[in-house]
């Protein structure tokens, strides 16, 4: 899609977030407004949000794999502990920390990039809106690659 105009492209996007809205929660697509769509498709112009998201993903499935085997590994270590339930309660406690940790940093890197939407923030509300804003920007991205492979 890098050889299409401006035009062109805002004019995909455009078409592209409103099939994707239209598919949302009422109480999510509510807070898609206009202005928030445009921008959103704004800061997507240029192509530089995308390889963000994407690394973000893939440092997101790598933590969670690593948090996972962690946990496994720590679980069989502590069969023979009689308080096995309460150890691993806190175990995932520890998991849910670093995974909001993670939220936190992908939020600030997503609002330092310029991305509508993002702020650090542990309101539900907001974090459903940004969970969709990247969803909308990772369809995107791979309906262009797809546009791409076949020009």
């Amino acid at each position: 899609m890098e050889h299409f105009s401006i035009e062109e492209r805002r004019s995909f996007m455009k078409e592209e977030m409103e099939v994707f809205v239209s598919k949302l929660d009422t109480r999510t697509s509510e807070q898609f407004n206009s202005a928030l769509q445009k921008a959103i498709i704004e800061s997507l112009l240029d192509g530089t949000v995308f390889p963000i998201v994407e690394s973000l993903a893939d440092l997101q499935n790598m933590t969670e794999r690593q948090l996972f085997a962690n946990r496994q590994q720590q679980l069989i270590e502590l069969q023979s502990v009689p308080d096995l339930d309460t150890r691993m309660r806190l175990i995932d406690m520890d998991i849910v920390y670093e995974l909001d940790k993670i939220t936190t940093q992908q939020q600030d890197t997503l609002a330092r990039a310029g991305v509508p939407g993002f702020r650090i923030t542990k309101n539900c509300r907001e974090i459903i809106l940004q969970m969709a804003i990247i969803r909308f920007i990772v369809g995107v991205q791979k309906k262009i690659q797809n546009l791409s492979n076949i020009s």
